[in-house]
């Protein structure tokens, strides 16, 4: 907590005030991720002090009771009470159905009422913690009430006149046709410029790195392409299983390949494989970005059993203890066709990157929680020193995202004494052991981004729609083809073997920690 402090302390420009209406207020991701997130930044002095929260849920609570709720949860559990008991008076609650139109009447009133009480000036900042299905529904009665001020919500961050903004969490949408139905939804009432799809791995404090490693340092920059470049890898791996959201992630969360690859790691491979910015805006950043994915080559349906491995977890061991496999976990289909497991290997067809496969995998129940990026280089031309070093690897930069951020590059170097005996020999940068301090939680990061109006960590709709179309083949070719061999991996490994051959039949294999 420290540690994550003095980062935050580092953080220049408080935002405007506003305030900050959450739909879904009564739920986990309001009480684990987003009130933490804010008091991490009350206490560091990021947030304006005329500032308030209003809560939106269907549950029955007062303010009070709201309070105590949150003061309750696990995540707050180790603050400072006295500063808690402060800032805890800017928090307000509001019980109503978001998607009945008489909730609204009463909302406005009470919005008006805080923006009084706390002199937030008229910006306005809407949060969707809602499930998926409820984004339409409310955006309807959100513009039938008229609480969207179109005047306000196209005011640039630069101007001075009250604003009005959304965040969205994910998922956008659970296919293509879905994932536009429920942008024009969002863009009839919200321009794209008030809009904030907020992705939790693009606040991560390592992720925002990748732009630093990548354009701050002349020495990689070079080499950053398929002249020197063997292959990309990255990795989302998790230890957990479901954890009691088996019936979410076997229907609207829709497996791996929905839940990770298409909301997560499509973004991380962007920023890997974009080219540099003219500058660090948001526009020029969001740009490069959205022309990466537009690039990537889409997959044929033929081509999905040689480019496209899923796996799902069966029965094993972690730390010595037996786990159920995941169709013996609750809310889950015994008969599931879900995969928990999934790898892609994709091409971006530009000339930066032409012939570099990308391999993108995540999955639960893995050997270990980790999620990396893998850069491997080519072999020199021709090796002096074979004889004396026929078991080096390859040289690689490995990006450690979580849990233990930081960079290592791996080269050949010399063992002391005599003759010409080489050894790989590994240098490490650990972020925390560096900086001596933590990094703040992603919600931290992207919030106070958010409030300054800062879209660059957060996807641009072309993104999302590009993303949905890598792997929509792939989705559809599954649905069509049901697995014949799941569950096919154990818990506590690194998924199905078959993953391990596609990447044999390339003459390659998986970094593994």
């Amino acid at each position: 907590m420290q540690r994550a402090q003095a980062h935050l302390d580092m953080m220049p420009k408080v935002p405007p005030p506003c305030l900050l209406v959450i739909f879904g207020a009564s739920g986990d991701l309001t009480h684990r991720k987003l009130v933490p997130a804010l008091f991490d930044l009350y206490c560091a002095g990021q947030l304006s002090e005329r500032f308030a929260v209003l809560g939106i849920s269907r549950t029955p609570m007062s303010s009070e009771s709201f309070r105590d709720r949150l003061a309750a949860s696990g995540a707050l559990h180790d603050r400072d009470a006295t500063k808690w008991a402060a800032f805890a008076r800017c928090l307000h609650y509001h019980a109503g159905d978001p998607t009945s139109a008489e909730a609204y009447p009463p909302i406005k009133q009470q919005m008006a009422e805080l923006a009084g009480q706390h002199a937030t000036g008229g910006n306005v900042l809407f949060y969707l913690a809602v499930a998926p299905q409820i984004h339409e529904p409310l955006m309807r009665q959100l513009a039938a009430a008229g609480m969207v001020d179109q005047g306000r919500t196209r005011t640039r961050p630069s101007d001075h006149r009250p604003w009005q903004r959304l965040i969205v969490e994910k998922p956008f949408g659970f296919d293509t046709d879905s994932a536009a139905q429920l942008q024009r939804a969002i863009g009839s009432v919200f321009p794209e410029r008030c809009i904030y799809r907020i992705d939790h791995f693009l606040g991560k404090e390592m992720v925002q790195n990748l732009l630093v490693f990548r354009f701050a340092n002349a020495i990689f920059e070079p080499i950053w392409n398929q002249h020197y470049i063997d292959n990309v890898q990255l990795t989302a791996a998790e230890t957990v299983g479901v954890e009691g959201r088996g019936s979410y992630y076997d229907s609207h969360g829709g497996g791996a390949l929905r839940d990770m690859i298409q909301s997560h790691l499509l973004q991380v491979m962007a920023l890997v494989a974009m080219e540099p910015p003219v500058s660090m805006s948001a526009a020029d950043v969001r740009n490069e970005k959205t022309k990466v994915l537009a690039a990537t080559a889409i997959v044929r349906p033929d081509q999905v059993p040689q480019m496209a491995v899923r796996g799902q977890y069966g029965p094993g061991q972690v730390a010595g203890q037996a786990v159920a496999g995941y169709r013996s976990e609750p809310g889950i289909d015994p008969a599931s066709q879900t995969e928990t497991y999934a790898t892609l290997r994709l091409s971006i067809d530009t000339w930066r990157w032409g012939g570099v496969p990308f391999y993108l995998r995540c999955g639960k129940r893995m050997a270990r929680k980790l999620t990396e990026v893998v850069v491997t280089f080519k072999q020199t031309p021709h090796c002096l020193f074979k004889e004396r070093a026929r078991s080096l690897r390859p040289n690689q930069i490995v990006v450690n995202l979580q849990p233990d951020e930081g960079i290592s590059l791996r080269f050949a170097g010399k063992v002391p004494g005599a003759g010409m005996s080489i050894r790989d020999v590994v240098m490490d940068f650990d972020y925390i052991e560096h900086f001596h301090a933590e990094p703040p939680d992603a919600y931290t990061a992207l919030l106070l981004e958010a409030m300054r109006g800062d879209q660059t960590l957060f996807k641009h709709r072309d993104q999302a729609a590009y993303c949905w179309g890598i792997v929509q083949p792939i989705l559809d070719w599954w649905h069509a083809e049901p697995p014949e061999d799941f569950p096919n991996y154990a818990a506590s490994t690194w998924g199905p073997s078959s993953s391990d051959v596609m990447l044999g039949r390339d003459n390659r294999q998986w970094h593994q920690p």
